[in-house]
């Protein structure tokens, strides 16, 4: 029986135990039947509104009981992130009930000079309340969000959420927020404290954006509680559950299986780019290459694609803007979109896959010069003694471009 494969399990709150203050169907019943065989259970929501007092007694009067550890929400993941960063002065933009989560860990409320800013939701929130807090983030406050589901949902249909207000001020700052709850790994993590990191876990929610993604992200398999079919492309995509139940009831049936979840070879990309690259060689068949001064590794020259330009144009201006030199585009070397080698994360926080197009280029005319911002050394290297450390992706794209085929190479 599935349920025998696992010892703790992690239920999403909103669409899964209940909607509003009704219990969806099955959850009492399902989860009591758990509590009976000795598996653990706990709440992961990422509904701020509420402490956790507050739904333990929502939960009970729906004959659900579970110890007020065993419900893991947003707000008191916020408040106990910021006792881990050591925060003593914080702005709260939320309900009184993350206020309250947030003090009884020893952290001061206030209007001015905060040391960080939570952003949780209240649905009698000012604008006044989101200036200020973008008023901070501006000038560079530890920005912390609850939650970033733009919305949830309530018997009268969806409604938005934390994740809305955050947009807003990611929008308006160019501040990206620290997120506390899912799909975070954070609140995975809190969500196993006094469990082994042996301790067979699993994941029921209903939203494959954020409640199957945040597990998978930590390698947890997960299934997805709804009526609707769900598809997507790829096989790799971290929200594909590993099974679908209309109601939690289904769970408890012999037929039910899960499909095994295997974590891909890449981080979860938050967005998809189009990148540029260029192959150059000098009449002695050594390679251009720049040391990147974002991670001090060796590449070829490359570049974003913007808006309204070709390829072409993209590769051309990059390496007059990185190298000062102005340049051919002979013809495509290859088009790389595996996410096994294009997905990258940075330092901002920030998770791309790119579609990477490279080019082989000759040089027209200029001085090689370097963009002091980006780059900390280039020159000519032989293709047998490659500097390190060299991009391991870059090192294959010269290797396509030295077959000398006329064939582009797709991978």
């Amino acid at each position: 029986m599935f349920i025998d494969e696992f010892e703790l399990f992690l239920f999403d709150a909103d669409g899964v135990i209940y909607v509003g203050d009704q219990p969806c169907l099955g959850s009492a019943e399902v989860i009591s039947w758990l509590q009976k065989r000795g598996k653990g259970v706990r709440i992961l929501t990422n509904d701020s509104r509420f402490s956790r007092e507050e739904i333990q007694e929502k939960l009970s009067r729906m004959t659900i009981f579970l110890d007020k550890e065993d419900i893991i929400t947003a707000s008191w993941c916020a408040a106990y992130y910021l006792q881990k960063m050591k925060a003593s002065k914080v702005l709260v933009v939320g309900t009184d009930a993350l206020r309250r989560e947030i003090t009884e860990m020893g952290v001061t409320l206030v209007d001015d000079s905060p040391e960080a800013i939570v952003i949780g939701f209240n649905e009698d929130l000012k604008l006044k309340e989101i200036q200020q807090a973008i008023h901070y983030v501006e000038r560079g406050v530890a920005f912390i969000a609850t939650n970033g589901d733009i919305s949830y949902p309530t018997p009268k249909g969806r409604q938005p959420a934390t994740g809305s207000i955050v947009r807003l001020i990611e929008n308006v700052t160019g501040q990206k927020a620290f997120i506390v709850g899912k799909p975070s790994s954070f609140i995975f993590q809190i969500a196993q404290n006094g469990y082994s990191s042996e301790t067979r876990t699993i994941m029921i929610g209903d939203s494959p954006e954020i409640d199957i993604l945040g597990a998978h992200q930590v390698n947890i398999p997960a299934v997805l509680v709804s009526a609707q079919s769900i598809q997507y492309p790829s096989l790799r995509d971290y929200r594909v559950p590993d099974g679908q139940v209309n109601n939690l009831f289904q769970l408890l049936e012999e037929s039910f299986q899960l499909d095994s979840w295997k974590k891909p070879d890449f981080p979860w990309p938050e967005k998809i780019e189009v990148a540029v690259a260029a192959l150059i060689f000098n009449k002695n068949k050594q390679v251009l290459l720049i040391e990147r001064k974002d991670n001090s590794y060796w590449a070829l020259p490359t570049g974003r694609m913007e808006r309204g330009e070709t390829l072409e144009e993209a590769v051309v201006r990059e390496i007059m803007e990185e190298l000062n030199l102005k340049i051919r585009v002979k013809n495509l070397v290859g088009l790389y979109s595996h996410p096994s080698d294009q997905v990258l994360s940075y330092s901002s926080g920030e998770t791309i896959q790119f579609v990477a197009a490279c080019f082989f280029c000759e040089i027209e005319e200029g001085d090689l010069r370097n963009n002091q911002f980006e780059i900390l050394k280039s020159g000519f290297y032989s293709v047998s003694q490659l500097p390190h450390p060299m991009v391991e992706s870059h090192r294959r794209w010269i290797e396509d471009g030295l077959r000398n085929d006329g064939l582009t190479v797709f991978r």
